[in-house]
């Protein structure tokens, strides 16, 4: 007979924080599966193991998993009639990033790694315009993602204005950067002025 293998069409999903994924790996099923002889296990390798989710001889066990997937992990079992192994993991978080094995047995046994990269976009900016008097002004914007975001400022004409600002980085439960920058001006009142997070790793910019 040939040798169990359990495939991953798919060795890398990129997701955005808050949002959900769902990651596969593929094993063979000859005609009808019998859920006694199956045992599924994900596992996210960090520094510890971490179960992620086990099936046990087609039975759940969750009294292993890991505090931090609790309540966010289902097995899609439908699917593993056709042979496929279906993790849904909701409401992502950016610790969720990582490398998952995927492990099978069912007669034979085998696994695959899959990685996960978790981004957070930094999509909505909050102002804030502050007169302090004699044609001065503050003006603030702020904005939260992953990973840390450089702050420039320009006027209308594209000027960098960058050394004038006061930028602020601070890290929530979440893992999040809480990106606080305050540009101090003296100008009219008909100017424009804008502030964009620049996202490096992602190459991503959002301006206001």
């Amino acid at each position: 007979s040939a040798l169990f293998t359990v495939e991953a069409p798919q060795s890398l999903y990129t997701v955005e924080h808050g949002n959900n994924v769902t990651m596969e790996c593929t094993f063979p099923v000859n005609g009808k599966l019998n859920f006694r002889d199956l045992s599924v296990s994900w596992e996210k390798k960090d520094e510890l193991k971490k179960e992620v989710y086990v099936l046990l001889k087609g039975e759940e066990d969750f009294a292993s998993q890991h505090s931090d997937f609790r309540g966010r992990i289902k097995l899609l079992k439908e699917n593993l009639n056709s042979g496929r192994s279906l993790l849904q993991i909701t409401d992502v978080k950016l610790r969720d990033a990582g490398v998952y094995r995927c492990l099978i047995g069912y007669g034979g046994a085998d696994y695959k790694t899959i990685n996960l990269k978790v981004k957070a976009p930094y999509r909505t900016i909050t102002q804030r315009v502050v007169s302090t008097g004699d044609n001065k002004w503050k003006l603030t914007c702020q904005s939260e993602g992953y990973p840390q975001a450089e702050v420039i400022w320009q006027n209308r004409e594209y000027e960098d204005l960058t050394d004038k600002a006061n930028t602020s980085y601070e890290t929530g439960s979440d893992q999040l950067y809480h990106v606080t920058s305050t540009l101090t001006i003296k100008s009219r009142i008909d100017e424009i002025f804008y502030c964009i997070f620049w996202n490096k790793e992602l190459h991503e910019n959002t301006s206001a």
